[in-house]
């Protein structure tokens, strides 16, 4: 596609991800003060950070309104509402497994019979008002409902990547369902629900994203002793040639779904904006594992500075840049 298409991407991208920030500033940052004022607790400011910026801002921003315009529609002011309280689930939902360590029927109840839950910590409060609200008004009920046993399943697998036995066969089925669902079940807020080929295109977006979350998140994940396809990797040659492969799986369902030739091309194009960053600090690890002899790369004696790729260094940028041209084309 032309660099005019690329800049008019750019430029729409840019305007929603502002709307949302101006959504967030109205809404959502007085419904965090709320939220901890009426369940007496607060969010931690990695927490609260990753709301803002990550889950309340990107993926409503980004993913949700990428779908409705692969439909030739708008995101709906309900729709970026419903997105965005997902968004604040999503961490919050973590820390009922880690931080609360809830049993798992107890996050079940709060899961499907929310209102029939008695929630005594401020993270159970926060998901019980939250879920209790999306049960309540989302258009497709029958299908969120399954987007959310789908990730309360595979969020419950993921202690298994504590545990360094865990083979990579198990590592490759949770990292690939954990990315899938999560995209998914935002999807599924949206007054559409996703058809079985939207389905299977949001598996391997989804799928990529993981990767990609677990590469940008190594230092983090080798801190926490928490074993992943990127901190175990043997060799980031053929961990990049696998990375490829999906890409060109990824890309060939998004241009078999019947919609306007010219929107499935953008689709595609913004989706690979993630993994362009992605294949950025794979080929960064792929020089470190080159440069130590082809050996494997025991992240654990590493440093800090080792594990971390920055993408605001120029020449970083320049490489995205490549990347975001060519992944699209890859089939």
């Amino acid at each position: 596609m032309s660099v005019i298409t690329y800049i008019n991407i750019a430029r729409r991208v840019y305007k929603e991800i502002q709307t949302q920030k101006q959504f967030n500033k109205d809404f959502l940052i007085p419904y965090l003060d709320e939220l901890e004022q009426r369940h007496h607790g607060t969010f931690q400011p990695e927490q609260r950070g990753k709301i803002l910026k990550y889950y309340g801002l990107f993926i409503t921003s980004f993913l949700c309104s990428s779908y409705k315009k692969l439909y030739g529609e708008k995101l709906t002011a309900e729709e970026r509402k419903r997105a965005t309280l997902f968004g604040i689930l999503t961490p919050v939902g973590d820390d009922l497994f880690d931080i609360d360590k809830l049993p798992l029927a107890d996050i079940h109840t709060i899961t499907f019979t929310p209102q029939q839950y008695n929630a005594t910590t401020f993270s159970a409060g926060v998901a019980k008002e939250i879920q209790t609200y999306l049960l309540e008004h989302v258009p497709h009920k029958k299908e969120y409902i399954e987007a959310s046993k789908n990730v309360l399943e595979i969020q419950a697998e993921t202690i298994k990547q504590t545990k360094p036995s865990i083979t990579k066969a198990e590592m490759e089925r949770i990292t690939h369902t954990k990315g899938a669902v999560s995209v998914i079940i935002y999807h599924q807020c949206l007054d559409v629900a996703a058809s079985l080929h939207m389905l299977d295109v949001l598996f391997y977006v989804g799928s990529l994203y993981q990767l990609g979350n677990d590469i940008f998140d190594l230092y983090k994940d080798v801190r926490d002793n928490i074993y992943t396809l990127v901190n175990t990797c043997d060799d980031f040659l053929a961990f990049r040639k696998m990375f490829i492969e999906r890409v060109k799986a990824q890309n060939r369902r998004i241009m078999a779904l019947p919609y306007r030739e010219k929107d499935k091309k953008e689709f595609c194009i913004i989706m690979n904006t993630i993994n362009a960053r992605s294949m950025v600090a794979i080929d960064q690890f792929l020089r470190l594992q080159k440069k130590m002899g082809n050996k494997k790369i025991n992240w654990w004696q590493l440093e800090r500075k080792d594990m971390i790729v920055d993408m605001e260094k120029k020449i970083n940028l320049l490489r995205w840049l490549k990347y975001v041209r060519m992944l699209p084309k890859w089939t």
